[in-house]
């Protein structure tokens, strides 16, 4: 019997990984614009390349990752951040009850300005749009608030 219930636990545990990741290859490979949804979210890690049409200092080191629980999180650039996000399928990307730790960063140059960007950009998201492993997080009027290029491959 215990035999038996450890091959049951394996096959639901290989069968749940095997369904996800076709979601996470499909989002980040899209060649043309992808509305992403929460499940094709959940999973996946990106890091912000620009804030507001300005890039990020290379030395700064910016990332959100969403979970398969309805939380995102990161590093804004100096502190580390945490909340809750909601995705439809018509490409809605909300942030909500969004906390971050509050550390002053002197070093490296630049990470408390891409800090307070990030936080701004994810106070502002209405919408998200997907083409070739690259997220645009865009307001209510559809203008671009951030770029991010997926990190799934550091994974």
């Amino acid at each position: 019997m215990r035999d038996f219930t450890i091959a049951l636990t394996l096959t639901i545990a290989l069968a749940g990984c095997a369904a996800a990741a076709p979601q996470s290859a499909a989002l980040s490979s899209a060649s043309k614009p992808v509305s992403p949804t929460a499940p094709q979210l959940a999973g996946t890690q990106w890091r912000f390349v620009a804030l507001h049409g300005q890039s990020i200092p290379d030395e700064v080191h910016a990332t959100l990752r969403f979970d398969d629980k309805g939380r995102a999180s990161g590093r804004a650039g100096c502190n580390s951040y945490g909340g809750l996000f909601l995705a439809g399928g018509d490409g809605a990307l909300h942030f909500e009850q969004m906390l971050s730790t509050k550390m002053a960063c002197l070093q490296p140059a630049g990470a408390m300005g891409v800090e307070r960007g990030v936080m701004d950009v994810l106070d502002h998201t209405a919408h998200a749009r997907v083409e070739n492993a690259e997220m645009t997080l865009l307001d209510v009027t559809g203008q671009p608030l951030a770029t991010l290029k997926s990190d799934n491959a550091s994974q």
